[in-house]
């Protein structure tokens, strides 16, 4: 492993925020309920289940970046690579059947943390996929999120030995971490 490889990754899918709440893309507008407070509304923030990777300050951080109709959801964890291994196979496995967003995290040996959004599952293609929704992050030691720029459709491409999240001049992210 080089220096830059990354230990410890995440991948999370949003979930309903009550059992009747229809999932992202189900439904054409979704409120995001908020709590009310001592003479004063604050923002219902949606929970993150527990990771070693991404903490609950750092999603915050991130909110604000995803596309509004997933805001308003729960994310739940669906591959960690210390409960499922390094395996892209298992990740693959992971989200056969899916069709939600997915939030890929990562954090290398000297404990930066980053990763990429995407609005579509991640899976085996032998062609870029995805839409420009799709944002890398990094925090180095400040949130940077690198948006789509327009002058590709590279995305996400998924193979058996390598999965690739954006592709441009200046950053991507690949298995080995950001470019």
């Amino acid at each position: 492993m080089t220096e830059s490889t990354a230990l410890l990754s995440t991948l999370y899918l949003p979930q309903p925020s009550q059992p009747d709440d229809p999932l992202p893309g189900e439904a054409e507008a979704q409120t995001v309920p908020t709590a009310q407070g001592p003479g004063i509304e604050e923002a219902w923030v949606p929970t993150l289940e527990e990771s070693k990777v991404l903490h609950t300050e750092e999603f915050r951080q991130l909110l604000p970046h995803f596309p509004l109709r997933f805001t308003g959801h729960s994310w739940t964890l669906v591959y960690c690579t210390e409960r499922d291994g390094f395996s892209l196979k298992s990740l693959y496995r992971r989200m056969e059947g899916q069709s939600s967003p997915v939030l890929l995290v990562l954090r290398d040996r000297d404990g930066q943390i980053f990763g990429a959004f995407s609005s579509t599952a991640i899976r085996v293609s032998s062609c870029f996929y995805g839409t420009g929704e799709t944002f890398l992050f990094s925090f180095s030691p400040q949130l940077k999120v690198f948006k789509w720029t327009g002058s590709n459709t590279f995305f996400v491409k998924g193979d058996l030995d390598l999965l690739v999240m954006g592709s441009g001049r200046f950053f991507q992210l690949t298995r080995a971490g950001l470019a």
